[in-house]
Formats: C-alpha cells, structure tokens, sequence
C-alpha cells in the first residue's frame, strides 16, 4: 500500500512541528553533505514520502520527520554531525527569514549574544514549534540556556542540533562563544528539559 502524504498541520499528538523552510534547509544540508541517500534508506516510509515531497513554503509539518533525521545522523557522524546540522539550518533561516527579526532585537538591544539568546523564543517561534527556553544571565552556574522540548521521546540527537543551532549566535552578533554539552535537567510525560552552558568573549 502506498505510503500516505503527511499533513501540512502537525496533528494535535505530534509533540512539536517544524515550518517547511526549515525542513528544506534540513534537506539541502544533507544534499550538500552527500547523506540524502543513505539516509533516506534508513527513515520510515513517511519520512521517505515528505523527504521526496518537501512541504510548500509556509506549510507546518510533524516533527517526527526531523526527528527521524536526525537519529539516522547520529547514528552515521555522532553529535559532530548533528551540530553541523543545526549550525546550517540556523544559518540558512537567518539569511532568509529571521534577518528582519534579528535587525530589530540588536537595534533595541545591542549586538550581543545575549541579545539573541533572551530572544530564543521569538526566532524559534518562526520556525518551530514546541521547544521553548530561558536564558539565565548568570549566578552559580554562569551563563546558560535552557530548552524545554514538548512530548516525549525526544530523540538525543536534537539536542544536540539544538547546540549547533546556538552556536551561530556567536556569529550573526560577531564574536566568538562556545555552548556546552546539553545536559538533561528533567524528563517526563510532558517533555525534557536541557540546558546548555554558553560562554563568549
């Protein structure tokens, strides 16, 4: 039986969803790299249907697709892999979406970082849905932020895409940073909340 076409709206039991620029970004990262094939051969056949049939732009689609992704990435380069991953999609929904965002938080804010972490929501927010975060200035254990992944069964492997994804912080504020390990703060029903150590000069 043929596979069926996913929804363009996330149905309510999918944990989070991902905007389709997004989803293409993942994409081209994985033609850019040579991975398409491989690893479209170890996804599930819904996932192969909307890797061949990316969503139209503005479109909204399940998470799980991502999640499967970037599963098969861990399994094929490690964290490494994974961070490459969110680094390229960051970057690439910057050039192309976020820039009029990003313009307006360091016109109020200033070219920082933190600028950009304290607003995590609201960049997030134009891509994705159902990650959430705080960003703690300091105290105890410095610098850090910390995101809350809605469902269950987050895949290790986006948090880890997540950390890539922070990184480019460091560069549309123009300076150099660092985001730690993720380490798992709580997990249960509802979802899992990680945090992530952020240093810069």
């Amino acid at each position: 039986m043929p596979a069926q076409p996913l929804r363009e709206e996330a149905p309510s039991s999918s944990p989070r969803s991902a905007q389709a620029l997004f989803f293409r970004s993942i994409l081209g990262f994985l033609a850019e790299r040579g991975l398409t094939a491989s690893v479209r051969s170890r996804v599930s056949v819904p996932t192969q249907w909307v890797m061949d049939r990316p969503p139209w732009f503005g479109c909204w689609i399940p998470s799980l697709p991502v999640d499967e992704i970037e599963a098969v990435l861990q399994q094929l380069g490690g964290a490494q892999l994974n961070m490459d991953l969110g680094r390229h999609v960051a970057r690439q929904m910057a050039h192309r979406l976020l820039q009029p965002v990003l313009h307006a938080i360091f016109a109020l804010l200033g070219r920082t970082p933190e600028s950009v972490f304290r607003n995590l929501d609201l960049c997030f927010s134009l891509v994705t849905r159902g990650i959430s975060f705080v960003y703690v200035p300091g105290g105890e254990g410095g610098r850090q932020v910390v995101a809350r992944f809605r469902g269950l069964d987050t895949p290790r492997a986006a948090w880890h895409a997540l950390r890539g994804a922070l990184s480019y912080a460091f560069d549309v504020a123009g300076t150099q940073g660092s985001i730690g390990e993720p380490v798992l703060l709580a997990e249960n029903e509802a979802g899992a909340t990680v945090r992530y150590p952020v240093e810069w000069t």
